[in-house]
């Protein structure tokens, strides 16, 4: 499951340190609910594949559209959480980190290489130097919730080994690196990780959290065991965490009588947690499999088969509730539904411990299932989060975090679209398991290792001094073809579902070379089509490239030196220069202000050499990111 947020003044709730187990509510007013019990085994047979692949779609659009708003702002290519506003026209402006993992994993699964690497790279490029980041961020690059938890960090990770999985490469493994030996060293005798540092303890001085939940363990265990095998001097290290990690999941939080998994540990008190929420059972298959030293398919049939009084010895987690002239069966966060008044830590009411539909959760369990070879059970949990997808307007493609926006124990959940919910439906229609950064395997499909044909017609029907319009004819696949990545030379230049891309930021009167590459959902790549050259138009300004903001340009020193300048409209306080050469690693620096110019000597270069480079300034008090530049050498 993912790492939940809770709410403090206005937005979220203080984690109580006996509670192990959280996930992100988008903080919505609460609905009651009439509820009738029903296993969930029931398909709606009028929902088909294209209609699940159009819900997939039109997620995507709902992402990108929340993507977008963080353009111009300092965490500019992160994706805001939630729908929410403070009111009728400010927007709350929360950037959760686990959302960012899971909306990078979703852009991959959609074939969009470009807005997933937006993301990772801003992820990157805000790590903390101990290896974390903190909970949540503002859009402006403040932190919201200041605390730094486990589970968000492997998120990260888990999302650096998808695109490292997918597309090769290792730009973001000494990020990964750094997280990981962070993480390894909240480690506990029993095996178990604990949850990490927070400020809300004591009185915002930062402390260790007392807990070690369930899900960040089952997190961590596979990243451990993928990178083991990338830093010969990390194997042991990881190696050693990972077979602890495995020993307290099978020994210390799985229950062998009850066939699941109990919330977490409690370090404080040597006690496990006594609640049960439900995302520990399904996160346990695609951590650890269908069967291992424990049977855990186990659990999936424990979460389905509980119909109990709704107390932690007693659970209940499938419910059928009222919606618009019909009714969603899916699954609740918690055990609990009776309706009973729920408050928080500090005594003041907060929502009622009702029966809930949580769509997030909903999704892990169709995944689960998918993998215990039931596609028609996975099915039908799609086809009921499908009934609560916006169809039009802003909500498009939106899906909200609960129905009823019920307390589950932890904080009343929202019902608002949230990104946890929309990224987790792309996912499960793509039956993919981000804990092993593959494509899930069970149901009657046993995996597609086939890849699409090589694109073919590579043309340029257009072009300008900075930019080159491309098209090409359409590849075919066995399953179906889920976008195209562009490249010019050997550096990526962007993704497109269609089969024409613009590709822009260049230089004029410059000779590029451009070649195209399909692929599937499965991540299976095909060969690149031919290669085009194109020479860009003369440029009819000069000076560089301009914007309301500045004037940007590279230019040649000597036959090893070119400099990179930038000129603000308004003085700056810092400009920040980000270049790689040929597509190997990001250099980052500080530029020196030459009356007014900020200039960045790049040395070493030869001629051909790729540059790209992009800035990070301040205007007025903000601070802005500008798009991404190419020079050749």
């Amino acid at each position: 499951m993912r790492e939940h947020a809770m709410e403090k003044p206005f937005s979220f709730k203080k984690l109580i340190a006996s509670t192990l187990v959280v996930s992100l509510g988008c903080g919505g007013p609460v609905g009651a609910g009439l509820e009738a019990s029903e296993n969930l085994a029931t398909v709606d047979q009028g929902a088909t594949a294209a209609d699940r692949a159009l819900a997939s779609d039109r997620a995507y659009t709902w992402l990108k559209a929340q993507q977008d708003l963080t353009v111009g702002w300092a965490m500019d290519g992160l994706v805001d959480s939630f729908d929410d506003w403070w009111n009728a026209t400010d927007r709350r402006q929360i950037l959760y980190t686990y959302d960012q993992a899971v909306a990078a994993i979703a852009f991959m699964n959609k074939g969009d290489r470009v807005r997933a690497e937006k993301v990772l790279n801003k992820l990157a490029a805000i790590q903390d130097p101990d290896g974390s980041w903190i909970n949540s961020y503002w859009w402006n690059g403040y932190g919201e919730e200041i605390r730094k938890h486990v589970g968000p960090v492997a998120w990260v990770v888990m999302a650096y080994m998808t695109h490292e999985k997918l597309y090769g490469g290792t730009a973001y493994q000494a990020s990964a690196k750094k997280a990981l030996d962070w993480i390894v060293t909240f480690q506990k005798p029993n095996g178990g990780i604990s949850g990490g540092r927070t400020t809300w303890d004591l009185n915002g001085a930062w402390s260790d959290e007392v807990w070690s939940s369930t899900e960040h363990n089952q997190d961590v265990y596979n990243i451990l065991k993928y990178y083991a095998g990338k830093f010969p001097d990390r194997t042991t290290t990881y190696n050693t965490a990972a077979t602890k990690v495995k020993t307290f999941l099978d020994t210390v939080v799985w229950n062998d009588t009850l066939k699941r998994f109990n919330g977490g540990w409690k370090n404080n008190t040597n006690t496990l947690d006594p609640f049960v929420p439900l995302d520990v059972n399904p996160w346990g298959v695609l951590a650890l499999g269908l069967t291992g030293t424990r049977n855990y398919k186990d659990s999936l049939a424990a979460v389905d088969n509980a119909n109990g009084s709704g107390t932690p010895a007693s659970p209940k987690y499938v419910h059928t509730l009222p919606y618009n002239g019909t009714t969603i069966t899916a699954y609740d966060f918690d055990w609990q539904y009776d309706c009973a008044a729920a408050t928080d830590q500090n005594g003041n009411p907060n929502g009622n411990r009702c029966a809930d539909i949580w769509f997030e959760g909903s999704a892990f369990m169709s995944v689960a299932h998918y993998m215990n070879g039931n596609t028609a059970k996975a099915d039908s949990i799609i086809d009921e989060i499908i009934k609560k997808q916006g169809t039009s307007g802003t909500l498009l493609g939106g899906v909200p975090y609960s129905l009823m926006g019920s307390n589950n124990n932890y904080w009343k959940m929202a019902q608002e679209n949230c990104v946890s919910s929309t990224g987790w439906l792309i996912i499960a229609i793509s039956r993919f398991n981000p804990f092993t950064g593959t494509t899930a395997t069970g149901g009657s499909n046993p995996g597609d290792t086939q890849a699409p044909t090589a694109p073919a017609n590579l043309t340029s029907p257009s072009k300008t001094a900075s930019s080159v319009s491309l098209s090409w004819s359409a590849s075919t696949d066995n399953v179906g073809v889920a976008g195209y990545d562009i490249y010019r030379g050997t550096t990526l230049a962007g993704s497109s579902t269609t089969t024409s891309y613009t590709v822009t930021g260049l230089s004029a009167s410059t000779a590029y070379s451009f070649s195209v590459r399909a692929r599937d959902a499965a991540g299976n790549t095909s060969a690149a089509s031919a290669s085009l050259s194109v020479t860009t138009s003369a440029s009819t300004g000069g000076g560089g490239h301009t914007t309301a903001d500045y004037t940007a340009n590279a230019i040649k020193l000597s036959t090893t030196q070119a400099k990179i300048t930038f000129k603000p409209t308004t003085p700056a306080l810092y400009v920040d220069v980000h270049y790689t050469v040929n597509g190997a690693g990001q250099q980052n620096f500080r530029m020196t202000n030459n009356a007014g110019t900020w200039e960045q000597i790049v040395s070493g270069l030869v001629s051909g050499n790729t540059l790209e480079y992009w800035f990070t300034y301040e205007k007025s008090g903000p601070q802005y990111d500008s798009v991404h530049y190419t020079y050749i050498h």
